[in-house]
């Protein structure tokens, strides 16, 4: 790997958003019970994303889910265009065993916790909650990481560094906007 590659810093809050959704069934249809939509409850850890002086608000699936260890660098983490978001995705590299044991985590285009299964969505926080912007947040990575612009092929390559353990909820407050 080249000693020039980009660095991203992940650092993990100690608050977190929350949003009601419908369940859906294994078929990925809403569940319904007795006549009413069976609603749960999604947890999102707020957090912060830095490339090159540049910060983003984050939101980390909370509940349970898999997440990257803290502490670690993820050298070979890379950036690329991912058809199925219609956007540019960072796809941590947990190493070849972590990813055939627990499957595979990505930072990827989200408005809310419930939108996410282990993974990381970057954009900033409204009023509300909701993460916006997302997409073109990850267009401002993959140019500040050195991606031809508006490229749909090829990846680069980047330092993802991830700083501070996935706290319990019950360790964290909720968020609060502060304009």
């Amino acid at each position: 790997m080249s000693s020039n590659s980009v660095t991203v810093t992940y650092r993990r809050g100690r608050s977190y958003v929350q949003n009601r959704y419908q369940v859906k069934g294994p078929d990925k249809q809403p569940l319904v019970k007795d006549g009413r939509p069976v609603m749960q409850t999604a947890h999102g850890l707020v957090g912060e994303l830095w490339v090159h002086g540049l910060m983003f608000e984050t939101i980390e699936r909370m509940d349970g889910y898999m997440h990257m260890k803290g502490g670690q660098t993820y050298r070979n983490s890379t950036i690329y265009w991912n058809g199925h978001y219609g956007s540019y995705v960072i796809n941590p590299w947990l190493g070849r065993k972590a990813e055939e044991k627990q499957g595979n985590i990505l930072m990827h285009p989200a408005n809310h916790a419930s939108h996410l299964e282990g993974c990381v969505s970057v954009g900033f926080l409204n009023p509300q909650g909701r993460l916006e912007d997302s997409k073109y947040s990850f267009d401002v990575l993959w140019d500040q990481c050195g991606g031809a612009a508006g490229a749909q092929q090829g990846q680069v390559v980047l330092n993802l560094v991830v700083e501070g353990d996935m706290p319990a909820r019950s360790a964290c407050t909720a968020w609060c906007y502060t304009g």
